[in-house]
């Protein structure tokens, strides 16, 4: 079994099924080097093809996740190019008229200024013949399937095949696969629980699996109008003035900064939007914009004071429902995924529920993960059991000629012996950058594409701050420890895998021990649990380090300039090197230095 699946949301891209095994993942950012790109996947779709050996004919079926399809984000690149002022023009000037006045306002009047019919797909003979102004708002069921067939024949013009071999997958079934054949869990019973804003109707998801059955069976779904904790989340981001849809980790990050009295006031204005019975969501719907009333309830407090009372009630509320679904499910075991899963502080508190013994939380759980996710839900409805994915280092490999290294006169460039002279480098407290072997899938970087540094030193958070990283101040940066020695530096009794950067851990005194890479508000760390097997060379170089200092771990932190994605290539690399102040860099089998 072949198949290629495309998402065509935030971080649009692909992935590769090959008969069990993901081969392949990627988003198209990496390509066009715009953050969160949500622009049509052409470059995503062409280097999977490139990577598998593959022509579109190869595969059985081709993948379109969801059901509901946007032009919008292709269209506009919304998540790319709105800044906060442009969020805040679409409350006031699109959603406020239609949610609140009853108005009928279309978002592509609004924002005239922000359509691009000049790339791809929208400057081809299928894309001109598609009149998006013919669109009513919201959809009509006419227009649901017109813009389908449009992205299909697109898909189909691209690949060189039928059409009628593209077929559409739910958008929470991609979630809920993903959470679990991504996971090294096979328990039977286990629950399966998706989380996010919007997708296909729906917002969250239980499920279950049956060892017996050999798949997944949804036994609960949550309709987008009730169960609204992401969009809470979202627009108190934005009421922050920080970019929803991006920027919710700062929030999250911000909120440790404040532990006070003031957090249940704060609370009582998410309460009056959102409660939780059971296993069901009760949203207030005398709120008719979630965004209005944030912005008039909250306007009274303190930034830190919103950003602590509303990750406070976020981690109640969930932490209230998994328990109540673990209740009545009888479940032991719990795998997590969607866009609320990426609050790993809410994860830690979640997987410290006591009935829970088993939590896995499946890396970059967001949008760019359903094409992974609709492979493995395809297989398995064609009673192919899928293997868990044990690495998310599915991209391309960082491919280099000599020639690109002896043109690099203004280096000093040495060939890569042994990770001793990694070790070196990182022991007189320099900044290293690494860009080899295959890119990760995601936003977390795992050490293929990564900056690591001595994590016993404060200061190197600083300094890799004002050569690259550009930070917000109260961000913490994340250790990469080695799990087998993870009970020197982490709580973690259940033993619980984090192999991706997706549960956030208490310390070991962990701001005297490794202060760069906890946060410094309450000591916790965004621990990537590193397993020898999945990258034996960082490994390794941790071991050596451990063996200097007695610390089993570095800093990581992403290869990347403040504001763009992660590096994909060397040349990638060499740029962000170029225009940074780092002082090593890391390929392959070479280490360049600035003189």
């Amino acid at each position: 079994m072949k198949i290629l699946s495309i998402t065509l949301e935030k971080c649009s891209g692909c992935a590769v099924l090959i008969d069990d095994k993901i081969v392949f993942s990627t988003s198209e950012e990496r390509y066009s080097r715009i953050k969160s790109d949500s622009s049509f996947p052409k470059n995503s779709i062409n280097d999977a093809l490139s990577f598998s050996g593959l022509k579109g004919t190869d595969f059985d079926k081709i993948i379109i996740c969801g059901n509901k399809l946007s032009v919008l984000a292709p269209l506009m690149n919304e998540y790319s190019t709105f800044s906060v002022d442009d969020q805040i023009r679409a409350m006031e000037e699109y959603w406020y008229p239609n949610l609140v006045l009853g108005k009928n306002k279309s978002f592509l009047e609004v924002f005239k200024d922000k359509i691009n019919l000049e790339q791809f797909p929208f400057n081809t003979e299928i894309g001109k013949n598609f009149d998006i102004f013919k669109l009513h708002n919201p959809y009509t069921e006419e227009d649901g399937r017109n813009v389908s067939n449009f992205f299909k024949q697109i898909i189909a013009s691209l690949l060189e095949i039928d059409k009628e071999k593209i077929i559409h997958m739910e958008h929470d079934w991609c979630h809920a696969a993903y959470a679990f054949y991504g996971s090294p869990i096979r328990d039977d019973n286990t629950l399966v629980v998706t989380a996010d804003a919007w997708g296909d109707d729906l917002s969250g998801t239980l499920s279950i699996y049956s060892k017996e059955k050999e798949q997944i069976e949804r036994v609960k779904e949550y309709n987008h109008k009730d169960f609204q904790l992401a969009r809470i989340y979202r627009y108190t981001t934005l009421v922050l003035k920080m970019l929803a849809n991006e920027h919710e980790y700062k929030v999250m990050g911000l909120a440790s900064y404040y532990n006070g009295p003031i957090i249940e006031k704060v609370e009582k204005v998410f309460d009056k939007m959102l409660q939780s019975d059971g296993l069901e969501f009760i949203f207030n719907k005398d709120i008719l914009d979630i965004y209005d009333y944030l912005k008039n309830n909250l306007k009274n407090f303190r930034f830190d004071h919103i950003a602590a009372g509303l990750q406070s009630f976020t981690e109640k509320i969930l932490v209230n429902w998994f328990s109540n679904a673990i209740s009545r499910y009888n479940a032991k075991s719990v795998v997590f995924s969607g866009g609320v899963s990426m609050n790993v502080k809410a994860n830690m508190k979640i997987s410290q529920i006591p009935k829970i013994e088993k939590f896995f939380v499946c890396g970059a759980g967001t949008d760019e993960t359903l094409p992974i996710g609709a492979c493995y839900h395809w297989a398995e409805m064609n009673g192919i059991k899928p293997k868990p994915l044990d690495t998310l280092y599915l991209g391309s490999n960082a491919v280099y000629d000599e020639k690109d290294i002896s043109s690099l006169a203004q280096y000093t460039v040495k060939k890569f012996n042994s990770e001793e002279q990694i070790l070196e480098q990182i022991l007189e407290n320099k900044i290293v950058a690494v860009c080899r072997g295959k890119m990760e899938m995601g936003q977390r970087a795992l050490g293929n594409r990564s900056i690591i540094a001595d994590p016993r030193t404060r200061s190197n958070v600083e300094k890799i701050n004002n050569s690259i990283k550009k930070r917000d101040f109260w961000m913490p940066f994340a250790p990469v420890i080695l799990e087998e020695y993870q009970d020197l530096l982490i709580q973690n009794p259940k033993k619980i895998d984090s192999p991706f950067m997706t549960i956030a851990f208490e310390t070991k005194d962990g701001k005297n021990k490794f202060p760069a890479g906890v946060h410094q508000a309450d000591g916790t760390a965004r621990a990537q649990l590193l397993k020898k097997e999945h990258n034996p060379i960082l490994w390794n170089l941790i071991f050596k380090f451990y063996e200097k200092t007695g610390i089993p771990a570095l800093l990581n932190t992403s290869f990347n300039l403040h504001g763009e994605p992660i590096v994909r290539t060397i040349h990638d690399a060499l740029r962000v090197f170029d225009k940074s102040e780092l002082e090593v860099l890391w390929l392959d089998e070479h280490i360049i230095e600035k003189k």
